[in-house]
């Protein structure tokens, strides 16, 4: 057993006494690994090993986290889902909507136009 947490163990321990000390932490070990508790141990210097604590069993974590799921209905089914607009006038606001970002964009890009009418000069 080369577990480094076993280290200041072995160096109290007379090695006399290291196969036996072996045994003993390494059915704690098994036994932690499989349960997931915390032992606080007390070791003698004859490698006998006396368990003084042990901590409540975990709870076993779930592998994933989060687990996403799909809305039922999709955003562009039901806007109102989305917004503050009342379900009842979505049918009415969408072409209404659309036709006035329409014309916004229309406008703008009329302003730039004049500017970039003319060609640029030869510079060559």
């Amino acid at each position: 057993m080369s577990d480094p947490r076993f280290a200041p163990a072995y160096a109290y321990v007379h090695p006399v006494f290291w196969p036996w000390l072996w045994l003993q932490l390494w059915a704690i070990a098994i036994h932690q690994k499989e349960t997931g508790q915390d032992f606080l141990l007390n070791v003698t210097r004859c490698g006998f090993v006396r368990i003084k604590y042990v901590s409540d069993v975990r709870k076993p974590k779930p592998k994933n986290l989060y687990k996403y799921e799909a809305p039922v209905v999709s955003a562009w089914d039901r806007p109102a889902l989305g917004s503050d607009m009342p379900a009842e006038f979505t049918e009415d606001a969408q072409p209404l909507l659309l036709s006035a970002l329409v014309h916004a964009l229309h406008a703008a890009l009329s302003e730039l136009c004049p500017a970039y009418r003319e060609p640029a000069p030869d510079t060559s």
